[in-house]
């Protein structure tokens, strides 16, 4: 009985945080200052900074939902309504590799698993000063091969709902350690082994690696390289706010995502996209 009241105070928690959302986002509709602009829902605010440079402030609202699980929310509740003003930007995450089909034509995707590992590329060779010295001579292609069997647990995880937590583990290269250290993490019971993640590796290879890696294992292996090139003190999160910030603009013109936030705009009669 007691199991069943925290599952159902779970649920309405949840069912509380939702309609939050969806109110947050009418308000935003319902504010003068908005009138006649688009809003767009991104997961987080690292996102926000990064759209905040290829969109026109003068056109676009940027909210925050927090969760792509949100956006779907969002866009159910508002869509009939405000569905020419309301465009949401997902991390694709394992959507491509497992060819998920989202319904909703205002929810589009990042190229790559998500917006940083959509813009790192470009943004490694635009660091500056100090930066640029600790970067120099990393290849992204070597940490996306010392990546590639953390990136496969985590969609071996996500495929077979093992229920694996990742969040608060200090990310090692040791795949044993690494699995072992998070399922100590998780609370609930874990299903599958390494046993088995090796086996789901074997049977989908050849995927795309920027469809499988997480771009923010990417920036932490970044900074690890980065922090060991000097002997100084080297602090994380500044780091990743510089790498994030060093994006160039008129890259984004290359992006799948670009176009279609084009296609989204003439078929919507917005413009929502900085001049290039």
């Amino acid at each position: 009985m007691a199991e069943e009241v925290v599952i159902s105070s779970m649920r309405e928690a949840s069912e509380v945080a939702e309609d939050a959302k969806v109110a947050d986002v009418k308000s935003l509709f319902d504010t003068h200052v908005n009138d006649g602009k688009v809003v767009l829902v991104v997961e987080g605010a690292d996102d926000k900074e990064v759209y905040e440079k290829v969109t026109d402030a003068s056109s676009v609202c940027i909210y925050v939902d927090c969760n792509c699980d949100k956006h779907s929310v969002v866009l159910n509740a508002l869509n009939s309504r405000y569905g020419n003003r309301l465009l949401a930007i997902k991390d694709a995450d394992f959507d491509r590799l497992e060819g998920t089909q989202h319904p909703y034509s205002n929810m589009l995707l990042t190229d790559a698993h998500d917006m940083e590992g959509m813009i790192v590329e470009e943004c490694l060779p635009e660091l500056q000063g100090e930066d640029a010295d600790r970067c120099q001579g990393i290849n992204l292609s070597d940490i996306y091969t010392e990546l590639e069997d953390i990136s496969y647990l985590k969609w071996f995880n996500h495929t077979n709902h093992c229920g694996i937590k990742f969040s608060d583990v200090t990310l090692d290269l040791d795949i044993t350690a690494y699995f072992n250290a998070c399922v100590a993490n998780t609370n609930n019971v874990v299903s599958g082994s390494l046993v088995d993640m090796y086996a789901f590796k074997t049977a989908h290879q050849g995927v795309s690696e920027k469809d499988l890696c997480n771009g923010h294992d990417l920036f932490e292996r970044i900074y690890v390289r980065a922090k060991a090139a000097k002997v100084s003190n080297f602090a994380k999160k500044p780091f990743f706010r510089r790498l994030r910030r060093a994006y160039p603009c008129d890259k984004f013109v290359n992006t799948s995502l670009y176009q279609d936030i084009r296609k989204w705009e003439t078929a919507n009669g917005h413009v929502i996209l900085a001049a290039a």
